[in-house]
């Protein structure tokens, strides 16, 4: 069984084609997102196959008339996914500060380069054999805001409440989000959910999320 997080249909710009890149570019085409891939290569499309339904544009996620040609000035996010730490981090820079892009995910391979990417305020995931999946799930996703596997098919996940969903019961969310609530952060308490009640505004819901 397959979850579908997205509520609404996004511009996405993927920067680099690798297994990565085309992975997540081809996850965001099925669930019907607006999708253009760049990478300087143009061979390297051909990990997309004849399922993608997206753009490609054969560019560098720094040049700054590649990425207006790949519709950045109406881009909803930005995934840095090239092969190069150095590529992805100017990539985010341009995209963040130059067109004011506030949903930027970042790939690297080093890690000890991590510390030095947030502190520029970039939201950096490194490797894993299921980061296509969680940037999809970051990009897509309106209320979550960490999310980390527990085993490869269960998600331990963080959901901030927001004025929306705390108008509805824990029990409703779990039904929407396809959860299990276990615990409401408020402020300096954690708190054990009742099913009846409802979240307040700030909450942080913390929950497990299980694909079958």
């Amino acid at each position: 069984m397959r979850f579908d997080f997205c509520v609404f249909k996004m511009y996405i710009i993927i920067i680099g084609c690798g297994r990565v890149g085309s992975e997540l570019a081809l996850l965001l085409s099925k669930e019907g997102h607006n999708v253009v891939v760049m990478d300087k290569n143009q061979e390297a499309f051909s990990k997309l196959g004849g399922g993608f339904n997206g753009i490609t544009i054969e560019g560098s996620g720094f040049n700054l008339d590649d990425l207006k040609e790949a519709g950045i000035e109406r881009a909803d996010a930005i995934a840095c996914v090239s092969d190069k730490d150095n590529v992805n981090i100017i990539s985010a820079q341009v995209a963040k500060k130059l067109f004011g892009i506030k949903k930027v995910i970042t790939r690297i391979y080093d890690p000890k380069r991590q510390e030095t990417y947030e502190e520029l305020g970039l939201d950096v995931i490194g490797g894993t054999t299921l980061i296509a999946k969680l940037i999809k799930d970051k990009l897509t996703h309106p209320h979550f805001i960490h999310h980390s596997f527990l085993r490869d098919d269960t998600m331990f996940i963080e959901i901030e409440a927001t004025e929306e969903l705390s108008k509805e019961k824990i029990e409703k969310i779990e039904k929407k989000e396809k959860i299990e609530v276990v615990a409401i952060m408020r402020e300096k308490e954690i708190i054990k959910p009742e099913r009846e009640e409802k979240s307040q505004a700030g909450d942080v819901l913390i929950g497990i999320k299980k694909e079958d």
